[in-house]
C-alpha cells in the first residue's frame, strides 16, 4: 500500500533531478562552459556538473554531456584562456591545479606546504584571480597561527632545547578565543591574501595588510602593479557577515611592495570592488553602516589608483520609492551586494542584477552618465552570468519552469534593451505545474507613511468553491524577497493541490529604501498586517481558496511571523511549520552572531557600551512572538538546527516547551546543521515531514 509519505517522497525524488544554473564563461571560440547544481539524494549532498555548448553568432550549433566537477570549489580561466585554474577538495584536503592545454601543469597540496590555513571558497570573503600577466594566482586563506604550548609540558632529556630547531612556541594559548564571522563562515578570524607562482611553484604572502583589519574579495589591477580590496573593521568585535552588508568596511589598495592605504570612507560599509576595463575606474556598492542587515546599496567610482583622500563619487545613488529611467520603466534601486565575475560591456557599461519588487532583473549602466537600461525578460525572473564582447550569457527564471540559459549580443548604447535573445536550452512547465498559474499583487497598506507592498500567488488557475488549501509563507530576513525563480518546496506544495501566498510585507527588498527604513521599530505589528491583508486579498480574490484550511510556513525572521500569525490570529490558521524562528527578541540579543539585528529592528543603535538598557529588553519582549505562544491553537511543527548561529536553537526549544505546556499539539525535530538546513538528507526530511503536518492537520487528503 502507496503511503502519502511515499507519494511525496516520489515527487521530491522526481522534482530534485532539475539542475540550477549556478554560473557560466563564455569562451572566444564559440564555446559556453555553465555550471549547475542537482541534488543527489544517494550521495546525500549536491552535486556539481558542467555542460558545454558549441554556438556561432549566439545561436546554438551542438552542446556536450554533462560530466561532474562536484569537488571544485573554484574555478578559473585566464584571460587567454591558456590556462585554468581549479581548487579542488578530496578528503577536505586543498589541492591547487593548473591546466595547461591538453595536461595538468601543476598539482599542488596547499595542506602540506603548511604557510597558510584553507583557502576560502565562499561567496563573501574569497578570491581566486590570474594576475594580467598569467604567472601568478591570486587567493585568501586562514591566516596560520603559532602552536602553542600548555604552562607545563614534560620533555625528554635530549640536551639544549628540544632538538627540533624550532622557534619558541608561546605557552598558554591553547586555548585562546579568537572570533570568526558567525553563521556559515565559522573558522574564518585572520585572513591573509596570498599568490601563487605558477612558474616557480612557491605561495608568497602580501605583506603590508595591518593587523586591525580583515581584508576580503582582493583583485588585481588591469596592470598588475596592485590589488584593490575589501579591509572590514574587527574591533571591538566582528558580527556575522552572511546576509549581511552593513558591516563597517572601506576600500584598500595594497602594492607588491607592501604599501598598504585604505580610503578614508567614515561609517560605510562597501562590497565587491571591480577596475573597469581599461582600469581607469574602480567601482564598488556602498551603504551606510548599521542598521538594516540588508537595503538599498549606491554605486560608486573613483579614478584609479586609489589614494588615501579617494572618497569616489556616486553613479547610481540610493532610490527611496523608485524613479524613472531608460524607456520609461520603473527602478527601485540597487540591492546587490556583488557582481559576477566579468560584468562588463563596450563603453564602460556595466551590467547588474538586483532584485525588483518581485522578481531578480538585469540592468545596464553607463558608469559616465549613469543611465539606466532593463534587459527585457517579461514576467520572468533574469540574471547575466558572464559578458564577454558584448555577448551576455543569462538565464531566465520562472517558479513553474526550470532554469533556461540564453545567449545574446548586446546592442549600441540607448538600444540595450533590445537585445535579441537565443536559447541554449529550453525549458517546459514542471508537468505537475501546467494548470498553475503566477500572479504579482500590489498592495497598500491602510495606514502608514509607507503603504505599498506585495506578494505572489502561485496555484491553481481555477477550481470549485473553497476546494484549494492555501499555504500563507512570509519571508525571512526580514529584508529579503521572495522573485520568480523555481523552488523546490514550493514547487512540491503545488504539485499536491496547495496554492501559496508568498508574502513580500513592508520592510522587503526590492521596493525602496522606505520600504526598508518603515519596518524597524514594527516588527510584529507592520509585518503581521501586511500578511493578514495579504492573506484575505488572496481569498477574496481566487474563490476556490478555502478560509477554514490556511497553513503557515516560514523560516528565521519568516518563522518569527508565523509564529507570531499563529498567536495573534489563533482561530484563522489550522496548522504551522516554523524552521529556526526568532521566538524571543530579547533573549537573541545576546546569543545570536547578529546581536545588532535585534537593536536594529527594534529601530535603535547596536553597541556594548556603557549601561544595559532595560527598557530596550522590555520593548525586545515585547515584539516578540512568546508573548503571544498562550494563545496558540494551530498544531506547531517545528524544524531546528543544532548548530545554528544565527538563530540559536534555544529560540526553536523554548518555544516548543511552552506550546506543551499550554496543551498545544507540537513536535520538535532537530537536525545537526546550521541556519538553512540545507543539506540534501535534512531538507529532504523537512520537506516530507512538513508536509504530513500540514496535510495531517488541515485533515485534507494531497
Amino acid at each position: 500500500m502507496t503511503t502519502k509519505a511515499d507519494k511525496f517522497v516520489k515527487t521530491y525524488k522526481t522534482l530534485s533531478q532539475i539542475p540550477a544554473l549556478v554560473g557560466g564563461y563564455i569562451r572566444s571560440n564559440g564555446i559556453v562552459n555553465t555550471n549547475w547544481t542537482q541534488r543527489n539524494l544517494e550521495k546525500g549532498k549536491n552535486t556539481e556538473f558542467t555542460r558545454d555548448f558549441f554556438t556561432n553568432n549566439c545561436e546554438k550549433v551542438a552542446e556536450s554531456l554533462p560530466f561532474e566537477v562536484s569537488n571544485e570549489l573554484i574555478s578559473r580561466i585566464s584571460k587567454s584562456e591558456k590556462y585554468r585554474a581549479v581548487l579542488k577538495d578530496f578528503d577536505n584536503k586543498q589541492f591547487l591545479e593548473v591546466w595547461q592545454g591538453h595536461n595538468l601543469k601543476r598539482s599542488v597540496d596547499l595542506n602540506t606546504l603548511d604557510v597558510h590555513g584553507s583557502v576560502y571558497a565562499d561567496g563573501e570573503l574569497s578570491s581566486f584571480e590570474w594576475s594580467p600577466d598569467e604567472t601568478k594566482l591570486l587567493y585568501v586563506a586562514e591566516k596560520k597561527r603559532p602552536k602553542s604550548e600548555p604552562f607545563y609540558k614534560r620533555k625528554g632529556n635530549i640536551g639544549a632545547g628540544d632538538g627540533n630547531g624550532d622557534e619558541p612556541k608561546p605557552k598558554g594559548e591553547e586555548h585562546l578565543f579568537i572570533q570568526d564571522w558567525g553563521e556559515q563562515l565559522v573558522g574564518k578570524k585572520s585572513s591573509i591574501i596570498a599568490q601563487y607562482d605558477v612558474e616557480n611553484d612557491t605561495v608568497e604572502i602580501l605583506k603590508g595588510v595591518p593587523e586591525d583589519v580583515f581584508v576580503a574579495q582582493p583583485k588585481y589591477s588591469p596592470d598588475g602593479s596592485h590589488i584593490v580590496g575589501v579591509a572590514y573593521q574587527v574591533e571591538p568585535r566582528k558580527l556575522g557577515l552572511i546576509y549581511c552588508s552593513n558591516r563597517p568596511s572601506t576600500i584598500f589598495r595594497l602594492d607588491f611592495n607592501g604599501n598598504f592605504v585604505g580610503l578614508p570612507l567614515k561609517d560605510v560599509a562597501v562590497k565587491s570592488p571591480i577596475f573597469s576595463t581599461n582600469g581607469e575606474f574602480v567601482l564598488w556598492l556602498q551603504r551606510k553602516s548599521g542598521g538594516p542587515h540588508a537595503c538599498c546599496m549606491q554605486l560608486v567610482k573613483a579614478n584609479a589608483p586609489l589614494n588615501e583622500n579617494t572618497c569616489g563619487t556616486v553613479v547610481v545613488d540610493i532610490v527611496g520609492s523608485e524613479k524613472q529611467i531608460e524607456g520609461g520603466k520603473q527602478f527601485y534601486g540597487l540591492y546587490n551586494t556583488g557582481f559576477i565575475r566579468r560584468p562588463w560591456a563596450s563603453q564602460n557599461r556595466l551590467i547588474v542584477n538586483t532584485n525588483q519588487k518581485y522578481t531578480l532583473n538585469s540592468y545596464v549602466i553607463d558608469i559616465n552618465s549613469g543611465s539606466i537600461t532593463q534587459l527585457e525578460s517579461g514576467a520572468d525572473s533574469m540574471r547575466v552570468v558572464d559578458v564577454s564582447d558584448d555577448t551576455v550569457l543569462a538565464v531566465k527564471r520562472n517558479f513553474l519552469k526550470p532554469d533556461e540559459v540564453i545567449l545574446g549580443k548586446l546592442p549600441q548604447p540607448g538600444n540595450e534593451s533590445g537585445i535579441n535573445w537565443s536559447n541554449l536550452t529550453t525549458s517546459e512547465i514542471v508537468p505537475s505545474l501546467r494548470n498553475s498559474r503566477i500572479d504579482y499583487i500590489d498592495l497598500k497598506a491602510p495606514t502608514g507613511e509607507m503603504r505599498d507592498f506585495n506578494a505572489i500567488y502561485i496555484g491553481p488557475k481555477s477550481g470549485d468553491n473553497k476546494s484549494v488549501p492555501l499555504l500563507v509563507c512570509p519571508h525571512g530576513g526580514p529584508h529579503s524577497a521572495y522573485a520568480n525563480f523555481l523552488y523546490l518546496e514550493e514547487t512540491m506544495y503545488l504539485t499536491h493541490g496547495f496554492a501559496m501566498l508568498l508574502v513580500n510585507f513592508r520592510g522587503s527588498l526590492g521596493s525602496g529604501q522606505k520600504s526598508v527604513e518603515y519596518l524597524p521599530g514594527k516588527i510584529g505589528v507592520s509585518d503581521v498586517e501586511d500578511c493578514i491583508q495579504a492573506t484575505d486579498a488572496a481569498l477574496g480574490r481566487y474563490p476556490w481558496l478555502n478560509p477554514d484550511k490556511l497553513a503557515l510556513t516560514g523560516g528565521s525572521h519568516g518563522g518569527f511571523l508565523v509564529a507570531h500569525l499563529s498567536g495573534q490570529y489563533p482561530d484563522k490558521f489550522k496548522s504551522v511549520v516554523s524552521r529556526n524562528p526568532v521566538i524571543d527578541v530579547a533573549s537573541m540579543s545576546i546569543s545570536s552572531d547578529i546581536p545588532d539585528w535585534t537593536y536594529a529592528e527594534a529601530g535603535k543603535e547596536y553597541s556594548q557600551k556603557g549601561e544595559v538598557d532595560e527598557g530596550l529588553f522590555a520593548f525586545l519582549r515585547k515584539v516578540s512572538p512568546i508573548l503571544h505562544a498562550h494563545k496558540v491553537k494551530a498544531p506547531t511543527l517545528l524544524q531546528i538546527g543544532s548548530k545554528d548561529l544565527r538563530v540559536p536553537s534555544h529560540q526553536g526549544i523554548e518555544f516548543y516547551y511552552r506550546l506543551k505546556a499550554n496543551g498545544v499539539k507540537t513536535r520538535l525535530n532537530l537536525y545537526e546543521d546550521n541556519h538553512p538546513l540545507g543539506s540534501v538528507p535534512n531538507e529532504f526530511d523537512n520537506i516530507i515531514n512538513s508536509m504530513l503536518w500540514i496535510e495531517e492537520h488541515l485533515n485534507i487528503d494531497i
